[in-house]
């Protein structure tokens, strides 16, 4: 985009209190976030998918004039209804969990250590989709929290030390990631790419990544190299 400019519309649920603070922190001078906000659900998933797409085509109607491409700023499940997300923005979409998967190939990742703020079922939720998409996960490790705020509340080092504790597992990774919009990854993945020398990637990272690509302007994204 000339001048690098650009504006980037962003719909979260509104328990996700960490995903604006990652986006504007890793925005370029000249890039600009815009946020609206949709009704949480339970476990992510819309009980109703005809309503939930009503939704989210008004929501994204809000974001519309002031935006150049849309981010659906939900991570687990979501690929579970891209269709449905597609289908009712009209903008040019950026799905996080779509991204990390762009961006893993990108850096040709074979073999990843996940972490997740979740609870143990979830957290192997996430485990068989990456594996489902052809990856080697060689560990894994969660947080135990559910709610959306308890999970934005997460402190910097507690991020941090979930991946330090398992460092005998995840020293055999191509690359760490790091689940869930609604977890702020910023700093973390900083420190842990000063100390691993690995890439980190975490659901924000990756959507500013993938973000920067549709708008094509260049950015320093944190935890990796390119």
């Amino acid at each position: 985009m000339p001048g690098g400019r650009g504006r980037i519309g962003l719909i979260l649920p509104a328990n996700n209190a960490a995903m604006e603070y990652d986006m504007w922190k890793m925005a370029p001078e000249g890039v600009t976030i815009h946020s609206t906000r949709m009704k949480p659900t339970r476990g992510c998933e819309p009980e109703n998918v005809e309503e939930f797409e009503r939704e989210l085509k008004y929501v994204s109607s809000l974001l519309e004039e002031v935006s150049d491409i849309i981010v659906y700023g939900r991570t687990y499940g979501t690929h579970k209804h891209a269709d449905v997300i597609r289908k009712a923005i009209k903008k040019e979409v950026i799905i996080p969990e779509e991204e990390v998967y762009g961006l893993l190939k990108e850096l040709k990742v074979k073999k990843i250590w996940v972490g997740t703020p979740y609870v143990k079922e979830r957290t192997l939720e996430e485990v068989e989709y990456w594996r489902s998409k052809g990856f080697e996960v060689i560990g894994y490790d969660g947080l135990g929290k559910v709610k959306g705020v308890e999970i934005s509340n997460t402190p910097v080092f507690t991020v941090y030390r979930l991946v330090k504790r398992n460092i005998d597992r995840v020293i055999n990774a191509d690359a760490v990631y790091i689940a869930c919009t609604a977890l702020s990854t910023y700093e973390a993945v900083t420190y842990l790419y000063e100390d691993l020398g690995m890439p980190v990637i975490s659901e924000n990272t990756a959507t500013m990544w993938g973000s920067l690509r549709k708008l094509r302007i260049k950015g320093r994204i944190p935890g990796i190299n390119i």
